[in-house]
């Protein structure tokens, strides 16, 4: 895979990655565990608002590669409760886990409510998913429009420079053997 196309791929990778983390280090600090439905709830939004916001570089490459393809329009929030389970599911067994482990190094104690301490683990990864997305969709679509770009260079390279004109005079290859007009005539 080019590099190019690795860094949008890792931009996009970045918004779940944050989630994760934000989930590790709560389980971790024995924050309060209230934090797992709302950061699977979240993430679930924030997925839904880079669909909606975001164009799909998938969608757009299969535009151009078709001229009759429409791009379709996708509805944002399908797949959101699978999204959602998968997240609470997810983010649950990272917290444990993540408690865990910090049990075995210090007196686990959760807080009992959600304080403004919390909120940096709920806002911080959406807005790096929000601006990780959002950059790697430009970069996606200029590597796109660079592609396209060298592809119509190849194919115009590829054309001859004139077309052929049967009651042309000159000589002209067949199958790699060269073909006169004076072997023509007999």
């Amino acid at each position: 895979m080019p590099p190019a196309l690795f860094f949008p791929i890792l931009l996009r990778a970045a918004g779940p990655l944050a989630f994760i983390i934000a989930a590790l280090i709560a389980g971790g600090m024995n924050r309060a565990v209230i934090l797992v439905p709302l950061l699977a709830i979240v993430a679930t939004l924030t997925t839904a608002v880079i669909r909606a916001t975001t164009p799909s570089p998938t969608q757009e490459l299969m535009a151009a590669l078709n001229d009759e393809a429409e791009p379709a329009p996708q509805n944002p929030f399908s797949g959101s409760l699978q999204r959602l389970g998968a997240g609470l599911l997810g983010y649950s067994f990272l917290f444990a886990v993540a408690a865990l482990i910090a049990a075995v190094f210090q007196v686990t104690e959760f807080n009992p409510s959600l304080t403004l301490q919390d909120l940096p683990f709920l806002i911080a990864p959406a807005i790096i998913a929000l601006i990780g997305a959002s950059i790697s969709s430009r970069m996606g679509f200029n590597q796109m429009a660079n592609m396209m770009g060298q592809m119509r260079e190849a194919m115009a390279q590829m054309q001859p420079d004139r077309p052929y004109d049967a009651s042309s005079d000159e000589a002209f290859t067949v199958e790699g053997e060269i073909i006169d007009k004076d072997d023509r005539s007999s």
